[in-house]
This record gives structure tokens, C-alpha cells and sequence, in this order.
């Protein structure tokens, strides 16, 4: 929000300066006035003061549009020396208006230029100080130093402007400070309820949602780059018995178990293990060949027998197993083809005896 504030009103602030600037040579130039024409001629500086303000304000606005918003904080430093020069250009310019005589201007003029930039610079207090202190400073010594018939009035109105800006400056930033919490709590709440989508509420694992998203992009990286996908499909060996026997919140423990299993017989982050479906398990093995598969199917199973879960009512082990199915992508299979395969496999294995690993045939 920082960096889209600075990119956003930045620019505009110093387009505000650009026409403030051609005001004041407008004003000079083309009056009729005589006394005010004469500023000029007796202060050529006024000029010079100008023109400085119209190039660093035009160069400012280029750079600022031609920057992205990820340069938040290199932004920040540039407004801020940018906005620094300006500063110290506004403050020659109303020293000379002051010191010629032409003080009635001043005040509104200088009044418009500071709330425009409390409007402009709010979120920003070093940036918005530092541009308007000085000009405020400058205009209140200057207006007793060349006093007129207004010099009093001035200086209240003076010390009134400062307090209108302070109160103003705290409030938008309050608003600005709210805003940007609120945006953190909207993000953190976009960030929870994509996990809850994304993830199984029990076991912390990818949900089934979750791991077709991703086998579809690991299916567009094989076609783009060759690649090798494998999957392995896994299933708790009489889990309805084991429900039966110890209960269902004992059964909820043992699928948190096995999915740390899982989780622990990853090669790497690219690897998903998700809960597919009760006590059925899946796992996606982008960049892994058959071989690489079947040693992670023995890891798992190493966990597994390693925590020793017992299941006195499994007529396969008195702990929990897992069967596993086997498959590696083959070219031209879509994903409900892989899943297949995979789910085939682990067929074969129950079919077998469970408490083990089959791989795809495809001549079945």
C-alpha cells in the first residue's frame, strides 16, 4: 500500500507543483498590475527558481512512472530528496514575495501547497515534514522580519495552519495505519481459507482438490520438458477393522501418523503427498523415474513398520501396513488415466496380500 501511495500520489503532488510553478511566472508575466510586474525585474532569481522547480518536478514525475511498484523503499528515498529540493526552491520563492512587498499572496498560496501536501504525502511523515516544515518556518521569521499591516494576523493565521495540519496529518495517517492492517487482516484471511481449501483438515496434508491442480501442472511440464512423473496410490490395510477395534479417534491418530510417514519419505519439496479419500493416500513424484518411485514406496514402508502401530485386529501383521500402487507416466496419458494406473496397481497389491508394493502392468 506504501509503495502504490508513493507511485500514486507522488506524481501528482509534483504535477501540483508544476502548476503552482506556472502560476507564479503567470502571475509575473502577464499581470497588469505594475507593482507585481516590477518583482520580477528587481529579483531575477524568481526565474531561475522556477525553472529549477519545472525540471526536477518534470524529471521527478518521469521517474516515478517509469519505476514499479516492488521499489517501495529506493521510491521512498526518491520522493523524499526530490521533494527536498522543491522544498528549499518554494522557500527562496517566498522569501522573495515576502521580501518584495507581495505578502498578500503568500499565505493562501502557501496554504493551498501544504494541505496539497498533506493530501499527497500523508502516509509518509518524514517525506511530508520535510517538505513542509521549512516552508512554514521560512514564511512565519520572514513575516516578522518584513512586517506589514497584516504582520499579526498572519502569524495567528500562521500557528492556525500549523495546528489544522498537525490534526489533519494525524488523522489521515491513523486512517492510512487502520487501512493497512485491515489489508494485512484480509490477506491473512484469503491465506487460511486457501489452506482450508487446499489442505486436509486433519492430517495437514494436500486435499484431493489440491493434488489435481498440481498433477495437471506437472502433466504441462512433462509435455513441455520430457520430464518423468511418477505416482504412488496407498491404502491402511483393514482400516475399517482397525476403527472397529480401537475406535474412530484412535483411527484419526493413525492417519496423522501415517501422513508424517509420508511426509518423511519425501525427496524434496516438489514431492505431494496427499489424502485422497478416507484412508486412501496419493502421491505425486514429479522429475522421478520407476526406480526412484519404488525407493520411496520402501521408505514409507520403513516408517511405517518403524512406528509399529499395533492392529490386533489385521489378519496381515499385528501393526498397521500400507499396500501401495506403483505408476509412472507414460506419453499421451491424461490425469484420470495416471490415477487409474496408479489405483490399478494398488489393486494388484491388495490382491496379492497387502503389506506391499505393486508396480503398473500394462499389459493388464
Amino acid at each position: 500500500m506504501r509503495s502504490r501511495a508513493i507511485t500514486v500520489s507522488g506524481p501528482w503532488f509534483l504535477w501540483i507543483n508544476l502548476l503552482f510553478c506556472l502560476f507564479i511566472l503567470g502571475r509575473h508575466y502577464f499581470t497588469p498590475v505594475l507593482p507585481i510586474a516590477r518583482i520580477t525585474q528587481a529579483f531575477p532569481e524568481l526565474e531561475t527558481i522556477m525553472g529549477l522547480i519545472l525540471a526536477i518536478a518534470s524529471s521527478g514525475i518521469f521517474i516515478l512512472r517509469m519505476a514499479y511498484d516492488q521499489q517501495a523503499e529506493w521510491l521512498s528515498k526518491f520522493l523524499h530528496g526530490t521533494l527536498l529540493c522543491i522544498s528549499a526552491l518554494w522557500v527562496g520563492c517566498f522569501y522573495i514575495l515576502l521580501a518584495s512587498g507581495d505578502s498578500r499572496i503568500v499565505f493562501p498560496f502557501a496554504a493551498l501547497l501544504i494541505f496539497t501536501a498533506l493530501i499527497s504525502l500523508y502516509f509518509d511523515g518524514r517525506v511530508l515534514l520535510s517538505f513542509t516544515l521549512p516552508i512554514w518556518v521560512v514564511i512565519l521569521v520572514c513575516n516578522f522580519v518584513y512586517p506589514s499591516e497584516l504582520t499579526m494576523l498572519n502569524a495567528v493565521l500562521y500557528v492556525l495552519l500549523a495546528s489544522l495540519f498537525e490534526s489533519g496529518r494525524r488523522i489521515l495517517r491513523g486512517w492510512f495505519v487502520l487501512a493497512i492492517h485491515r489489508e494485512q487482516e484480509n490477506r491473512e484471511l484469503i491465506k487460511q481459507l486457501q489452506n482450508l481449501a487446499n489442505h486436509d483438515p486433519l492430517t495437514g496434508l494436500a486435499n484431493r482438490r489440491a493434488f489435481h491442480l498440481l498433477l495437471d501442472k506437472a502433466l504441462q511440464r512433462h509435455e513441455q520438458c520430457n520430464t518423468a512423473v511418477s505416482m504412488i496410490m496407498l491404502d491402511v490395510d483393514y482400516f475399517k477393522k482397525y476403527n472397529d477395534h480401537y475406535g474412530h479417534q484412535a483411527g484419526d491418530e493413525c492417519l496423522v501418523k501415517i501422513a508424517e510417514c509420508l511426509e518423511g519419505a519425501t525427496r524434496s519439496s516438489q514431492d505431494v503427498a496427499a489424502r485422497f479419500g478416507g484412508e486412501e493416500f496419493i502421491m505425486l513424484l514429479p522429475d522421478a523415474n520407476e526406480q526412484q518411485a519404488i525407493e520411496v514406496a520402501k521408505r514409507i514402508q520403513q516408517n511405517i513398520e518403524a512406528l509399529a502401530i499395533h492392529h490386533a485386529a489385521s489378519p496381515v501383521a499385528p501393526y498397521v501396513t500400507l499396500s501401495l500402487g506403483i505408476t509412472s507416466l507414460m506419453p499421451g496419458i491424461t490425469a484420470t488415466r495416471f490415477i487409474a494406473q496408479a489405483d490399478a496397481a494398488l489393486y494388484s497389491a491388495k490382491e496379492a496380500g497387502r503389506n506391499q508394493w505393486q508396480i503398473f502392468q500394462t499389459d493388464k
